[in-house]
């Protein structure tokens, strides 16, 4: 039938996250570094205000890179764990996507990976938002840094550090995020008119012309 296989096998396993700097004092530093600021491959970000409702609190940076910031930045600042045992409690961050942004578990509580998806499908806030869930990327992992519960930190030891008098565990590996978290995507695109026929006639009024959002281009 195959080939004799440890238990740990069949024991489900996802990835954890922890893409928040832990000090938004190191950001704009490193921003302002001409150098990196040309890197195609600039990492960190922070959001203006404008988006969602971030201006409720003051996001740190937070990186957004996911194939390679386990291997660049793994027991420093920022990392990916792809594969911890669902069993285990982590932090816990609800995103929503009509927001942009998100919370932390209302009572700071560690949870399972079952449990944490449950609570976050499951979580309406006062407003009657309810289309909450684990983040899906780094970007929505990253606009819920310092949302709460001291999850923007993670310990590189988190497996063997003591476990706090409440039962909860004092340090995390991160945050729980969807297993869409790992798979490589790229955007598509379809920005052509089906017919070119329509393109000229609405070019030609001049009220579009002067439209600053002229949406219709042909080279």
């Amino acid at each position: 039938a195959g080939i004799w296989m440890d238990p740990d096998f069949l024991i489900p396993r996802g990835p954890v996250a922890d893409v928040c700097w832990e000090s938004a004092g190191d950001c704009p530093a490193w921003k302002a570094n001409s150098t990196n600021a040309a890197n195609p491959d600039f990492p960190f970000y922070r959001d203006p205000e404008v988006f969602g409702q971030i201006a409720a609190y003051t996001p740190t940076c937070y990186d957004i890179r996911i194939a390679t910031a386990a291997l660049v930045t793994v027991g420093t600042k920022t990392s990916v764990t792809p594969v911890v045992d669902y069993s285990t409690l982590q932090g816990v961050r609800c995103y929503s996507p009509s927001l942009t942004t998100g919370i932390s578990h209302k009572d700071c509580a560690e949870l399972t990976y079952e449990d944490a998806q449950a609570y976050c499908e499951t979580y309406a806030d006062s407003d009657g938002v309810s289309d909450y869930r684990l983040p899906d990327t780094s970007l929505e992992a990253g606009r819920m840094c310092n949302s709460g519960c001291n999850y923007d930190a993670a310990s590189p030891t988190w497996e063997t550090d003591a476990i706090a008098a409440n039962g909860q565990p004092s340090t995390v590996a991160g945050i729980w995020v969807s297993l869409k978290f790992m798979e490589p995507a790229a955007p598509v695109a379809d920005v052509c008119l089906e017919s070119a026929g329509d393109c000229p006639a609405w070019k030609a009024n001049s009220t579009n012309a002067a439209n600053p959002d002229f949406p219709f281009y042909r080279d």
